[in-house]
């Protein structure tokens, strides 16, 4: 099993192109992860030019937050107001081998989803698929180099002894799912 929580966010960069083709595999499990991080706070400043917003948070620590051009509504946030930010991401890692192994690309969807309300509420839900190859494992240095459409790089493994489990020539998969939910509320 690789164990690297930089991998995930690691190989996000190192596969991006659009082509993947997938015949004749045989799929293995290798990791799950899901992290959640929750952000709440005042708003202060709201730049609808710039699309940024500070907001207040209750410890009395300033967030300067980039405001996705997929947030609609933007100008209706008032200083003052209450915001709640969610953010969940899901990965699933997983190992490929046979004929079409280790194809190299992304495949991936954005969904944005506004709720009713008097203030802006909704979700942005990013789904892809990553996909690289295996090119180099080395045990003494307990890492695994993953070679992508556009680099290759190099991933330090937290459990050495996983590296028994792969080899040169797997594919490797990342299925990963990131949903931002944010919620205004009046002062």
């Amino acid at each position: 099993m690789l164990h690297n929580p930089a991998l995930i966010a690691a190989i996000a960069t190192l596969l991006a192109a659009p082509v993947y083709a997938q015949v004749d595999l045989d799929t293995q499990p290798v990791r799950a992860e899901v992290t959640e991080a929750s952000l709440e706070g005042e708003v202060m400043v709201v730049n609808t030019d710039t699309r940024l917003m500070t907001l207040k948070t209750p410890d009395g620590t300033y967030e300067v937050l980039h405001v996705p051009p997929e947030v609609q509504r933007l100008d209706e946030i008032k200083i003052g107001d209450k915001v709640t930010i969610t953010e969940t991401t899901a990965a699933l890692i997983e190992l490929q081998s046979g004929r079409d192994a280790g194809a190299m690309g992304a495949v991936g969807d954005v969904q944005v989803q506004g709720l009713p309300g008097d203030k802006p509420a909704g979700s942005i839900a990013e789904s892809m698929t990553l996909y690289g190859k295996i090119v180099d494992v080395n045990k003494a240095a307990g890492t695994v180099t993953v070679q992508g459409a556009d680099s290759t790089q190099v991933f330090p493994v937290q459990e050495p002894v996983r590296l028994d489990e792969v080899k040169v020539g797997d594919g490797v998969v990342v299925k990963y799912r990131r949903v931002v939910t944010g919620e205004v509320t009046v002062n």
